[in-house]
């Protein structure tokens, strides 16, 4: 019965289910958080403090507790440098010790020293998302197993899911929370405006090559943000701009959905490669919004 289905059904389909999966588990981080916060409780490792927005709604502050036995392992990361006394650079590499009293731990956090945490399964879910979300691309552009390509989607999604839970977490999770509803109305709107082909936006030549351009411009400028320090006026101003551009895109590619069912190619793979794009679409623009809300 699923393969008598249009284009827009199967794609929507697939569509639905990543992003309910993402969104869902980002607010339930945000409820596990709150239950934690009220139990007193730790959720991911974290424990959690309350605060007060501009609108007196309540900001949870994630936090890590200081291990209260002794020893405690302190870590520190230490950058590559050249050594004057063998006369080559030192690799960056991450220093341990061990605190047995307060005054050492108070001693090893004066020259820079951390607390040893459980922040390494956030890194490990980070490998896990990248890693699936490569695999996913491949599997979405070339075809080859729709089943493979849907499990990779799924995982990736999961992990997505967690990590975006997280980063509302860190900010101010009642702004993660409109920018979750943002994100849906845009879509919706670009969704209708791109698929009733009231313009012609997926073969408009002029407009893919500036969104190329504007897209490379968005990648060194992040680049280049890892190095030098902007002013949080000057990162709100390019997440606008991002946001804008991932707009553009979802036109285009909801544009190419109608353009891809009228040539009647109505068929899984397509659904499958057309749903990952404009998830793509959806996440970067959520994530461009919160950018710039956080640095409001």
């Amino acid at each position: 019965m699923l393969l008598e289905t249009t284009l827009l059904f199967k794609t929507m389909l697939i569509l639905s289910a990543q992003i309910g999966i993402v969104f869902g588990l980002a607010y339930f981080c945000i409820f596990k958080a709150r239950k934690a916060y009220e139990t007193n409780t730790k959720f991911f490792g974290m424990s959690f403090r309350a605060a007060m927005n501009m609108k007196r709604d309540l900001d949870l502050v994630p936090f890590i507790e200081p291990p209260k036995e002794f020893p405690i392992k302190m870590k520190k990361y230490i950058q590559k440098k050249f050594n004057e006394e063998t006369k080559v650079i030192d690799k960056a590499h991450t220093a341990s010790k061990e605190a047995n009293s307060r005054e050492e731990v108070l001693e090893l956090m004066g020259d820079g020293y951390y607390y040893v945490h459980g922040g390494d399964g956030i890194v490990q879910l980070f490998a896990i998302w990248v890693l699936t979300l490569f695999a996913t691309t491949f599997y979405a552009t070339t075809g080859i197993s729709i089943v493979t390509g849907m499990t990779l989607f799924t995982i990736q999604s999961l992990a997505m899911g967690f990590l975006l839970g997280i980063i509302m977490l860190e900010m101010d999770e009642n702004d993660g929370i409109k920018a979750l509803k943002l994100v849906l109305l845009i879509t919706i709107l670009a969704g209708f405006i791109g698929y009733s082909d009231i313009y012609s936006f997926a073969e408009n030549m002029v407009l893919q090559v500036v969104l190329l351009f504007a897209l490379l411009g968005m990648i060194i400028f992040s680049l280049i943000r890892n190095f030098m320090a902007f002013s949080r006026q000057a990162i709100r101003i390019k997440a606008i701009f991002g946001a804008f551009l991932w707009c553009l895109f979802l036109l285009v590619d909801f544009n190419i959905l109608k353009k891809q069912s009228g040539l009647g190619n109505n068929n899984w793979d397509t659904a499958f490669e057309i749903a990952f794009t404009i998830y793509l679409d959806m996440i970067n623009l959520l994530l461009e919004i919160l950018d710039a809300m956080s640095n409001s």
